[in-house]
């Protein structure tokens, strides 16, 4: 019975540092994450066309847009800030209804739709549209290197191809 107690001593002590360690490490080194930026380029930079698919799996690219300003927004459904984002962007959605701009969040989840749509009821995101891009490749279209980015796109994007440009303010 001694000898039994005695070998459980060492798993309760390895049990303990688990649960005791990771907030104690939190507590001691907080994640510094890098602030959110804003970059705003003094004329618009060069734009590679991509494509995504909507929710009913059709392919799209931004000429689907034509002649109106578009929001795109890169994301994700396990990326914390995103999550936190979302909610904003659904809101945003419903007060540019009828303005010269198409909110467009892409999500680059690898399973497209399955996660998304769930992920939009749980959240109650009933104004935003669904688009995925389970490629990537809007991720190499625009040049990001971290999720979530939105980019503003001008409509003068849509009317000037092939020398199409994308900004993140101030295009006409």
């Amino acid at each position: 019975m001694f000898a039994m107690r005695r070998s459980l001593i060492p798993i309760l002590i390895i049990i303990c540092a688990f649960v005791a360690f990771p907030p104690l490490l939190h507590e001691l080194f907080p994640p510094k994450l890098p602030a959110a930026e804003l970059i705003v380029h003094n004329s618009p930079r060069p734009l590679t066309d991509f494509t995504f698919s909507d929710d009913s799996g059709r392919s799209l690219t931004l000429d689907h847009f034509r002649d109106t300003f578009i929001l795109v927004n890169v994301w994700a459904t396990w990326c914390a800030p995103c999550k936190e984002e979302m909610p904003a962007l659904n809101h945003l959605a419903v007060l540019l209804a009828n303005k010269n701009i198409k909110i467009v969040p892409i999500s680059i989840d690898v399973s497209g739709v399955l996660s998304v749509r769930p992920f939009y009821e749980r959240l109650g995101l009933n104004t935003l549209s669904i688009y995925v891009d389970p490629s990537k490749n809007v991720m190499d279209a625009l040049g990001i290197t971290g999720i979530p980015t939105t980019v503003l796109v001008g409509p003068r994007w849509t009317r000037n191809w092939p020398n199409r440009r994308a900004c993140t303010m101030g295009c006409a």
